[in-house]
């Protein structure tokens, strides 16, 4: 009769367990959020198409089937343990035209796989031969910024601001509802495998084991979470103002406060964290106070600034801006060789009339290239060459223009730095946003400066200023453009029209056509000129200053970058914030958008030599023949 008992007590509990199972596979199923994941198809090649690599700026390194994959925001690259680079992805190319952010490897199932988060597009999936590219259909889910395998195989996806998912590539599922509009920063695994650490942006810390789910805010440094490690010694949350040290689901103390902690590893009972402005270091965690270990303390010698850190042996490999090292002896792991940029969010591009590639970055000055390859670099950056507006070479060819958000900066052609003009020198204000220097009669030469104040004309000794006291339609000034003896100034406001830097008139949505008045860029075409703005894509202004609009960005809202305009023979073009380079061909009136090979579709400067254009993009920069831009 026990025996009996027995076998039937089994038959519920393995009814009532494939009941449960099948109750939660019937719930997944219900939340399971549309997604393709299919092979990634490399871009055809384009004859002439020369992407420009960017020599560092590292985002995330793994270990991966012995040799190190690293990416940058626009490349990934595979490195084997001598260094060598074996392999190169670059993104509008061989991958998706989007920012890469993270990297993963999940285990087994059948093979380990690369995971590659990315701002944009979703999952890339790398087996070692071939990419596929897991997308769901809402573009909020596509923008990543975490990773976390777990051990049965799935892998949880941090997002921007739609929280944390749930994949296995079968299905595609929120991980909690209480976290749907989460921003997420960090993901971790616990000391166990049912345990997940979530870090957010300005909403603290999360933490789920089993099905429950905690909230941590007080007792962490910051609410903005930078990073977190968990291995079997504890848990360590770094935050913009410290770390918070847990053991197991219990808050324990505040470590290393004031610390922007970027990047957390523990190893053989020291935390590191790799910060943002103070380099890598240790702390010792048996310590009653924890504080810097001898030689890795703050301003200490041979500082190593680090991005990410793997714990290894005694100490980390720390993961720098063009290297990696092992800590603390300092030994290079991985040194590469690479020729590129400084970085890749380009802001401004001019070729000087030594058909020599400028190239402005948005937060880390100027690069000077004299070669078409892209293989000799000079790069410039110092307090007023950070923050690049605007280069542009003066009427006569034998000066540059660098505008910046802290002044003017005048080079000669040989590249050197000659002078620099702020609100001190006569300026109107710092924040100089285009320049433009143009004959003012009689075989003079003058330059105007737009700035966020008004406007500064430079003419020889004389200096002088309009703003909207003196009728400039607004004071935020952000691009200019010459119409025969008239120049036009693109504001925040509407478009000014000046003569002998006097203005004459002014146009806004009020009193003209102008269907936005945020004028981002502007480029004159012969009578006509054409103005970018801030949600209305492109207008013309012609001879009779009367201001026409463009079907292809009626009921639309397209945004042209500042001073991302440019007119060459063979047409127009206006770099777009997220639908790639729009073209409209001399004699036509429709316009076009061509993305094929950008690392980017938002396009942030222009330029062009001899037929070849350069598209620069939030995330790199191309060269690519006029002819080859297909409509």
């Amino acid at each position: 009769m026990l025996i009996v008992l027995v076998i039937v007590a089994t038959i519920v509990r393995r009814n009532v367990q494939l009941t449960l199972e099948e109750s939660a596979r019937q719930v997944a199923l219900a939340s399971s959020i549309p997604f393709t994941l299919a092979s990634l198809t490399p871009t055809s090649g384009i004859p002439g198409l020369v992407p420009f690599g960017i020599r560092g700026d590292f985002q995330a390194f793994v270990l991966f089937e012995g040799d190190w994959l690293v990416c940058n925001r626009s490349s990934l690259f595979r490195f084997d343990n001598q260094g060598q680079l074996r392999q190169t992805w670059r993104v509008g190319l061989d991958l998706p035209p989007y920012p890469l952010v993270g990297l993963a490897v999940r285990r087994g199932i059948p093979q380990p796989e690369l995971w590659i988060a990315t701002d944009g597009a979703g999952s890339l999936i790398w087996d070692g031969s071939v990419f596929r590219q897991l997308m769901t259909q809402s573009a909020s889910l596509r923008k990543q910024t975490a990773l976390l395998p777990l051990p049965d195989g799935r892998m949880l996806v941090g997002t921007l601001n739609s929280g944390v998912y749930l994949t296995d590539t079968r299905q595609f599922s929120l991980f909690r509802p209480e976290l749907k509009n989460a921003e997420v920063t960090a993901l971790s695994g616990g000391t166990t495998s049912e345990e997940v650490w979530i870090g957010t942006r300005g909403q603290g810390l999360w933490f789920w084991r089993a099905g429950t789910l905690s909230h941590f805010l007080t007792e962490l440094p910051d609410p903005q979470v930078l990073s977190i490690f968990a291995d079997d010694s504890g848990v360590w949350v770094g935050t913009v103002n410290g770390v918070a040290e847990f053991t197991a689901d219990r808050f324990r103390r505040r470590l290393a406060e004031g610390v922007f902690a970027a990047a957390l590893a523990e190893s053989a009972g020291a935390l590191w964290i790799a910060t943002m402005d103070e380099g890598t270091f240790a702390i010792d965690l048996k310590a009653h106070t924890p504080r810097p270990s001898a030689g890795t303390a703050p301003g200490g010698r041979n500082v190593f600034h680090s991005v990410a850190l793997l714990p290894a042996g005694e100490g980390v490999v720390a993961l720098g801006d063009s290297e990696i090292r092992q800590l603390p002896e300092g030994r290079n792991v991985l040194t590469p060789n690479l020729i590129g940029l400084t970085n890749g969010h380009i802001t401004a591009l001019n070729v000087d009339s030594h058909r020599k590639l400028w190239i402005g970055y948005f937060d880390r000055g100027l690069d000077v290239l004299s070669n078409e390859s892209g293989s000799t670099v000079r790069h410039l950056e110092d307090d007023v060459l950070f923050c690049v507006n605007r280069i542009r070479t003066d009427a006569t060819g034998s000066r540059i223009f660098v505008a910046t958000a802290n002044g003017l900066v005048l080079f000669d052609i040989s590249g050197e730095p000659r002078q620099v003009l702020r609100a001190r020198d006569g300026l109107i204000s710092n924040h100089v946003t285009d320049v433009l220097s143009f004959e003012s009669g009689e075989g003079t030469q003058s330059t105007v400066v737009a700035t966020n104040a008004g406007l500064t004309f430079l003419n020889g000794s004389s200096v002088s200023s309009v703003y909207a006291f003196q009728g400039l339609v607004n004071n935020h000034v952000y691009t200019i453009a010459q119409k025969g003896n008239v120049l036009l100034a693109g504001t925040l406001g509407g478009v000014s029209l000046l003569k002998n830097a006097v203005v004459e008139n002014s146009f806004t949505t009020a009193n003209s056509n102008l269907s936005q008045n945020w004028i981002t860029g502007s480029v004159g075409v012969g009578e006509d000129v054409y103005l970018g703005t801030y949600g209305s894509g492109v207008l013309r202004m012609n001879s009779r200053f009367d201001v026409e609009s463009f079907r292809e960005f009626n009921n639309v809202r397209i945004e042209i970058n500042p001073n991302a305009m440019l007119a060459t023979k063979r047409g127009v073009y206006a770099g777009t914030a997220g639908q790639g380079l729009a073209f409209l061909p001399t004699g036509q009136q429709r316009w076009h958008f061509w993305k094929t090979g950008l690392p980017s579709a938002n396009v942030t400067a222009l330029a062009e030599d001899e037929g070849n254009l350069y598209v620069g993009t939030d995330n790199g920069l191309i060269r690519v023949p006029e002819r080859e831009i297909n409509l």
